[in-house]
């Protein structure tokens, strides 16, 4: 009897073995495809003027652990957009249907001909999941089919802090009926008074005292920290961004061929 169990225990140790081995071949095989697959569309982007880097281009590390890459330096876009940072990390695996992670630990600049200001963060942090459908091609067709599919990127959260001004929330980032960028993200904002301040010296009292007026309306008191805060949603729709009522900048026309 014991000899039976014995060899019943051998065969279910062996095939579990088996099992894990098989297991473990079959997900260091996807790390590595699609790290590489990734690294090399990263190539094919710069060498198709794309997108310009200075700085290395990232590589993926951490196996067998969950993918990271960081990168330091200027990515440029060639519509003129233009990110600048010592340092963003990347976390997740990069796939559809996963979470994806970037985080500046020390900041990072926005700039662009079409922005109205340059975007300016002392630290960022970005987490999202990308659908599991997404456009065949950057063809007008293939992103109007997926536009009708109602298929959101989802912004599980973000943080944005500049100077004493902090932000957090979460919300959808699509494109609207016209295939142009449409965002909307539930926010709470801390520091709004000092934003505020600054507009009125830049445009004068006149041109904010409908946002002012309604941030006064709208904020609230922190029990716990007695911080004054609002909340209020990060809008991007008809080519403009919008904070609340606030209007912050005009965005390009996307044109799909």
């Amino acid at each position: 009897m014991k000899n039976k169990m014995w060899k019943i225990l051998k065969v279910v140790l062996i095939t579990a073995s088996l099992v894990s081995i098989g297991i473990f071949t079959i997900y260091s095989f996807a790390w590595f495809a699609l790290t590489k697959q990734i690294e090399a569309h990263i190539n094919r982007t710069m060498q198709q003027k794309i997108v310009t880097v200075t700085g290395n281009p990232p590589q993926f590390t951490g196996y067998p652990s969950v993918p990271h890459a960081h990168f330091s330096g200027t990515i440029e876009h060639k519509s003129g957009l233009q990110i600048i940072t010592p340092e963003i990390n990347y976390t997740g695996f990069p796939t559809v249907g996963q979470l994806h992670t970037f985080d500046a630990p020390k900041g990072l600049k926005i700039t662009a001909n079409f922005l109205e200001r340059d975007l300016n963060f002392d630290y960022a942090f970005l987490q999202f999941r990308i659908p599991h459908a997404l456009p065949a091609s950057e063809r007008k067709d293939d992103m109007q089919a997926w536009q009708k599919l109602n298929a959101p990127i989802t912004i599980n959260q973000i943080i944005l802090k500049s100077g004493n001004i902090y932000a957090r929330g979460d919300g959808i980032i699509s494109l609207d009926e016209d295939l142009q960028i449409a965002a909307d993200i539930n926010a709470r904002v801390i520091g709004m008074d000092v934003l505020f301040d600054e507009l009125e010296k830049e445009q004068g009292a006149k041109s904010i005292a409908l946002a002012r007026n309604f941030f006064n309306m709208m904020s609230q008191i922190d029990e716990k920290t007695g911080e004054k805060y609002f909340e209020t949603t990060l809008k991007i729709q008809k080519q403009g961004m919008y904070f609340g009522p606030m209007r912050i900048s005009g965005l390009p026309k996307l044109i799909w061929k």
